[in-house]
């Protein structure tokens, strides 16, 4: 669903450059261990920085109006976590930048699924992508993905045997209080409302 841009958006975000980052600063990004690409709202990555203040995680989010939205939230947000900082801009201009080798956690949300063949290589579990982030995660890190789509599920499992270089476990029914090092999503409490089940991919390198 397209969110449209709100009024008080680049005011908002403007105000708050300290934690919205954008492409000026990809040369200068603050010190973080634990990376959600697609971080959209920003509830997941809020709540996850409060309940583990010895990481540090950045959210990177390409559409503005979502980047701005979770910068809302966290405004709004009691005993503001100082461990989090969110950027506006693709991950491929990013990746650059980030040290090989220093993540030990990288988080893929309810990403885009790409229904289209000729799109396929733009999810973000295809295996270019996890050669990317395969060369960001220490050894023993993890790449943590979970989707409410069955063909994008399906898909993905075949992405991570095909890559083969993480050690992997699926998850047909995923359940969010089996793991005390995740939090729920926007799109994943409206899901698990409506009774769906969601899926949950965990690969760890090797």
């Amino acid at each position: 669903m397209r969110l449209r841009k709100k009024p008080w958006a680049d005011q908002l975000v403007a105000s708050n450059r300290d934690i919205g980052l954008n492409l000026d600063d990809v040369d200068s990004l603050p010190t973080f261990n634990c990376l959600e690409i697609g971080s959209g709202c920003g509830l997941f990555l809020i709540n996850m920085a409060k309940k583990n203040p010895t990481s540090n995680f950045l959210g990177v989010e390409v559409a503005y109006n979502a980047f701005s939205l979770a910068i809302k939230k966290y405004v709004n947000t009691e005993d503001k976590p100082s461990n989090l900082h969110f950027i506006n801009a693709p991950f491929e201009k990013i990746y650059p930048y980030i040290e090989k080798e220093s993540l030990d956690y990288i988080f893929l949300n309810f990403s885009d699924p790409w229904p289209k063949k000729r799109h396929n290589k733009r999810r973000l579990t295809y295996p270019t992508n996890l050669e990317l982030y395969y060369s960001l995660l220490k050894k023993g890190g993890k790449v943590l993905f979970k989707t409410d789509n069955d063909v994008l599920y399906e898909d993905s499992k075949e992405y991570f045997k095909e890559f083969s270089k993480f050690e992997y476990i699926f998850i047909d029914d995923y359940k969010v209080e089996e793991n005390l090092f995740d939090e729920i999503t926007e799109y994943e409490s409206k899901f698990r409302s409506k009774g769906q089940s969601i899926h949950r991919i965990e690969g760890v390198k090797r």
